[in-house]
């Protein structure tokens, strides 16, 4: 990269180039009802602040894992990240677990980012708990990625967010990005979507998918929040004790202390105190918790969006103000933070050559150019009520399907699914792949993010390889590149070793 495209750009809007930029054509509905009508920004020159083979925008777990696994083959790459550090979810909006059923999906760059955290006792030990349970350390998920991002030779821009794509004849040729300098253009043979909300396939002008078929919404979002100063983490609250917090909790309820609904309703916020759960790495004393459930909100809708934060904030409050109060070993303790951004769990799903169907994922069904594997529950959780579960357990169907996640089972999740429809050169990973409303339940969960990252990365740097479109890539090359480069990975817990995986036969 050469002074000027890195730091000298400012000074002048000729030397590198420049893309004409106007408004997007491809204008999200609330705008198109907008009742004040539209304005049309002028059009105008824009500095092409550099140019890369391949430009990953977004830099949470898919984001980071398509950058690094780009770059380790030989392209120049660059992660553009609308925060001031990488890490996504773990970090800004506070998903600080790791789930899975089986440990299959466990797979590649997840097991380099596991034991990236061991080193820096940023991660709990791997459970078995009937599924694999384990917590991180939100600073220490920035500092392992951080590493593995600049020890892979991948140029980062931080405080750069992604607002739209320069395309012509339907291949994409770069990105526009906001920076506090002002608006950027990036030149990219490659562009990759792993924004989690499909953000650059959007303005590209790919189709998408949202919500469960009826509504806008597909599920809940959530507000993390932390108490900090506990007593007693560890020791569970007695049978007695819960009676106690249950008619505290009545009595409050009836004299208007707490209002919302996830309070008020009172089986999350009890259920989630019994076992004191989701305790984060090393003896810190802090409790992470995940009542909040913020319902009927379309994601994507910013004035919904913004209603969602307040009221995600709201139900933190309420809750860690009964906690604090109200539970032994709580005397002294006091509400930490809350997340910086409030927890989606699906918006668009961009439409690509292939899809992740909802028979795939309830049938674990197998295919020859797998590029991931899926194997958490179906877990909707759900947009319409406060107190409905997110993951069937008891019915008899689920218990028959918990047999066969304990015996290995897993889905595919195919090439295709990463290949955005209607334009070249523009890949996706994470939650927003090309995938149906049931199957995107299961495959949102992080490892399974890092996994479609890779291979999207995998994939940007074989295109180039081959001289071939993503789109007209043999999927069998990325296939065998990645069988490669996971094999080589050792498991990052001893527990993780030998488990039983179901044979793919075809």
């Amino acid at each position: 990269m050469n002074k000027f495209s890195r730091r000298n750009f400012l000074k002048t809007t000729g030397l590198a180039g420049t893309a004409v930029f106007s408004a997007p054509v491809f204008m999200n509905e609330i705008t198109e009802k907008s009742k004040l009508g539209t304005y049309r920004v002028p059009s105008k020159n824009i500095p092409f602040l550099a140019e890369y083979d391949v430009v990953v925008c977004g830099g949470g777990p898919s984001g980071c894992a398509a950058a690094i696994s780009a770059s380790r083959l030989g392209t120049k790459t660059l992660l553009l990240e609308k925060e001031g550090h990488p890490g996504g979810s773990p970090v800004s909006q506070l998903v600080a677990v790791i789930l899975s059923s089986n440990g299959v999906d466990f797979q590649g760059i997840w097991h380099e980012w596991a034991l990236g955290l061991k080193e820096y006792k940023g991660i709990r030990e791997l459970a078995n708990m009937g599924d694999f349970w384990s917590s991180v350390n939100p600073e220490m998920v920035k500092r392992v990625w951080e590493e593995l991002l600049t020890q892979s030779g991948v140029e980062i821009l931080y405080h750069s967010y992604t607002s739209s794509a320069i395309v012509e004849n339907k291949t994409i040729e770069g990105v526009i990005a906001e920076t506090r300098a002002g608006t950027v253009g990036i030149r990219a043979k490659r562009v990759i979507d792993c924004t989690g909300d499909g953000i650059v396939c959007h303005q590209a002008g790919v189709t998408w998918q949202q919500g469960d078929g009826t509504h806008k919404y597909a599920m809940a979002l959530t507000k993390v929040f932390r108490i900090a100063n506990i007593k007693d983490l560890n020791k569970p609250l007695t049978s007695e004790e819960m009676i106690i917090l249950d008619e505290k909790l009545n009595k409050a309820i009836a004299q208007g202390v707490y209002k919302s609904p996830v309070i008020t309703t009172k089986s999350r916020l009890l259920g989630y105190i019994k076992g004191k759960n989701w305790r984060l790495p090393e003896e810190r004393n802090e409790y992470l918790n995940v009542i909040s459930r913020v319902i009927r909100t379309n994601p994507i809708d910013p004035w919904e969006l913004s209603a969602a934060e307040r009221t995600g904030r709201q139900q933190a409050y309420e809750a860690a103000d009964f906690y604090c109060k109200n539970v032994p070993g709580f005397e002294n303790a006091y509400l930490l933070d809350t997340s910086n951004q409030i927890g989606i769990r699906s918006s668009r799903r961009i439409d690509g050559i292939q899809k992740v169907s909802a028979s795939d994922a309830l049938n674990f069904v197998k295919y020859p150019d797998s590029i991931a594997r899926s194997s958490w529950h179906i877990d909707v959780w759900p947009a319409e009520s406060y107190t409905a579960v997110a993951v069937d357990r008891e019915s008899d169907e689920a218990k028959k399907k918990k047999q066969r996640l304990n015996a290995g089972e897993y889905f595919d999740i195919r090439y295709g699914c990463i290949v955005a429809k209607g334009i070249d050169n523009l890949l996706m990973a994470g939650r927003c792949l090309s995938a149906e409303h049931y199957a995107e339940a299961s495959l949102r969960i992080q490892q399974t993010c890092m996994s479609t990252g890779q291979a999207a990365g995998t994939a940007a740097a074989l295109s180039l390889k081959n001289n071939k479109s993503p789109r007209e890539l043999d999927p069998m090359i990325v296939v065998n590149q990645l069988d490669k480069d996971r094999a080589a990975t050792e498991p990052a817990f001893e527990v993780l070793k030998n488990l039983p995986s179901v044979e793919r036969k075809f």
